[in-house]
C-alpha cells in the first residue's frame, strides 16, 4: 500500500476541483443574489420532503446534495470501483470531477399512478448522470450500503462542494447535447435556493441566509423510512422488509455520519433546531417557511 500525505491529498483534490470547473459544461440561469436556505439533519428526519415543499411554495430552486453523493456512488460501482478502497480513491475522485450531475425538481407532478388519491404528489427530484436519468437507481439498497465510503472520501467531498456551491449560485451542470432533459424547462428566475444535506450549513454554505437543523428520534425516523420502503415494494414486488433491520441500518448510518472525520453531521452554531418527531411534513414546511419569511424581512430580501 502506498502512503500519501494529507498535504498531497489536498493538492490532488484541489487540482481535481479545478479540473471539474474546466471540463464540465455549466449553464448560468440566474446571476442575481439568491436567498440561501441550508437544511441539515440525519437520515429520514424529513428534511428532503420538507425542503421540496418549502421550495415549491417559496418559488426557490431545490438542491438535494445527498443525491450527488449517491450519483458518484453509482458511477463508481458501474466502474467496479470500491468506495472503501484506498487504491480506488483517486479514480473515484476523478469520476466525481468529470461526471455531469444534473438535478431538477418537478414541483407539481401528477398523482402517483398506483394510488387512488387525486391529490398531487409531493415534489419529485429527477437526477441525471451524464444525461441519463438515474433518479430511481440511486435510491437502491446497493447504493445506500456503499455511500458511506464515498461520503468519507475528502477529495470527493471537495469536488462535490464546489459543484454544490455553483448550484447555490444559480449555475447548473448539464450534458447539453446528449441529455434527455430539456434545459428550458428550468425556472428562469428563482428567488432563492433550498439545499439539504448533512454539512450544508457547516461546510457547503457557511454564510447561508438561514440554517435549519432538522431532527427526530431514531424510532420515528425508522418508521418513516420503513413506510417509504413499503410503498416502493408495492410497485416492485420485492420481498418484505423487516422494521428492526431498517432501524439497525439507520442507527449505523447515524453513527457513520456523526463520527466521520471529514465534514461530520452536526448542527451549525447559528442554525435553528427543528424537532420534527411530532410534526407532519406540511407542519414542518409551515415552520420553515415562517422562519424564511422572517429572516428575509430582516435581510431586506424581496420574496
Amino acid at each position: 500500500m502506498i502512503f500519501i500525505s494529507s498535504v498531497r491529498l489536498r493538492f490532488i483534490a484541489s487540482n481535481l476541483a479545478k479540473q471539474c470547473k474546466n471540463t464540465i459544461k455549466f449553464n448560468k440561469i440566474s446571476s442575481k443574489n439568491l436567498f440561501q436556505l441550508a437544511i441539515d439533519g440525519p437520515a429520514a428526519s424529513g428534511k428532503s420532503s420538507t425542503a421540496r415543499i418549502a421550495a415549491q411554495r417559496l418559488k426557490f430552486e431545490y438542491i438535494d446534495s445527498g443525491a450527488m453523493y449517491r450519483v458518484v456512488t453509482l458511477a463508481a460501482l458501474r466502474q467496479n470501483l470500491s468506495p472503501l478502497s484506498l487504491d480506488d480513491a483517486s479514480k473515484i475522485t476523478y469520476l466525481a470531477a468529470t461526471s455531469h450531475i444534473f438535478l431538477h425538481t418537478i414541483f407539481n407532478p401528477p398523482p402517483i399512478s398506483h394510488t387512488s388519491s387525486s391529490k398531487p404528489s409531493l415534489p419529485q427530484t429527477l437526477v441525471y448522470l451524464n444525461g441519463e436519468d438515474v433518479t430511481h437507481e440511486i435510491r437502491s439498497q446497493e447504493i445506500t450500503k456503499n455511500i458511506s465510503g464515498i461520503a468519507s472520501n475528502p477529495d470527493v467531498r471537495q469536488v462535490l462542494v464546489e459543484k454544490q456551491r455553483a448550484l447555490a449560485n444559480g449555475i447548473y451542470d448539464y450534458e447539453g447535447e446528449n441529455s434527455s432533459f430539456k434545459l428550458d424547462t428550468l425556472r428562469k428566475s428563482p428567488k432563492g435556493i433550498v439545499m439539504d444535506g448533512r454539512d450544508v450549513g457547516t461546510v457547503v454554505l457557511p454564510n447561508a441566509d438561514l440554517k435549519i437543523f432538522v431532527t427526530a428520534s431514531a424510532r420515528v425516523r425508522a418508521i418513516r423510512r420503513y413506510k417509504e420502503l413499503q410503498q416502493q415494494q408495492s410497485t416492485t414486488k420485492k420481498p418484505l422488509i423487516d422494521f428492526n433491520k431498517v432501524l439497525e441500518d439507520l442507527e449505523k448510518r447515524d453513527k457513520s455520519d456523526y463520527e466521520r472525520k471529514i465534514s461530520p453531521l452536526k448542527k451549525a452554531d447559528d442554525a435553528v433546531l427543528l424537532d420534527t418527531s411530532d410534526m407532519s411534513v406540511m407542519e414542518q414546511a409551515d415552520n420553515i417557511i415562517e422562519l424564511v419569511l422572517k429572516r428575509a424581512k430582516e435581510k431586506n430580501f424581496d420574496l
